[in-house]
């Protein structure tokens, strides 16, 4: 079992190029937990400052107003970790946690990690390297809502959720107007207005559960 969480772990972007004596060093620290889909992990301002690395599947990060709408900030996968915010500085959650499918997770306690951090300093080098990727990552989602429109926004995350792309040609696999909406940031309504509009231009299909995104030769910018 360990050996096999090792070969998980080794997979993170956390802790690329330590060697078998840091692993060792490390898995008497680790707890694993099963997570199945729809499950909340953490909630947005709960006192709790563990850091997870995820194994399997899925986990979303998502902020929430006082009537309950969501704004999706990210979606992690196997090998990423989340909540080292709370990790770093011991504070309140700054978003929920949720399980986007069933999910297994590496759990590592915040005095644990400060233990690890003693023995090997190198490690927050690692982790402000990815801090930097996502505080760029979510300069870029703020611009994204404050400059352009639900359209621009819609494009932008199907490019990046692409699971194929050539010559301008996206597959994605298709979500919900709901999802898209929580993921911009917008209105279902003003999601499901927009898709029409892509229809009308001829830019958007749907084949095999697949939306096809094409943007060779066509102005989608036309309201």
């Amino acid at each position: 079992m360990e050996k096999k969480l090792e070969e998980a772990l080794k997979s993170s972007a956390l802790f690329q190029g330590f060697g078998s004596d840091f692993f060792k060093f490390i898995l008497p620290y680790m707890k694993t937990y099963r997570y199945q889909k729809g499950k909340e992990i953490v909630y947005q301002g709960e006192e709790s400052s563990d850091l997870f690395i995820i194994l399997e599947g899925q986990i979303r990060a998502s902020i929430f107003d006082d009537e309950g709408n969501e704004l999706v900030i990210d979606i992690f996968g196997e090998g990423d970790f989340v909540g080292e915010l709370s990790l770093i500085d011991g504070e309140p959650r700054s978003a929920s946690l949720i399980a986007e499918t069933d999910v297994v997770v590496a759990v590592l306690e915040r005095k644990h990690f400060i233990s690890i951090l003693k023995k090997y300093p190198e490690l927050c080098l690692k982790l402000a390297e990815n801090l930097v990727y996502r505080l760029r990552k979510a300069d870029k989602f703020l611009e994204s809502l404050a400059f352009l429109d639900v359209k621009e926004r819609i494009i932008n995350l199907f490019i990046d959720n692409a699971v194929e792309s050539g010559n301008q040609i996206y597959k994605i696999p298709k979500m919900s107007h709901r999802e898209i909406a929580k993921r911009i940031g917008a209105s279902r309504e003003s999601v499901t207005k927009a898709l029409k509009r892509f229809s009308e231009l001829g830019i958007l299909s749907e084949e095999n559960n697949m939306y096809i995104l094409n943007l060779k030769e066509k102005n989608w910018r036309i309201l």
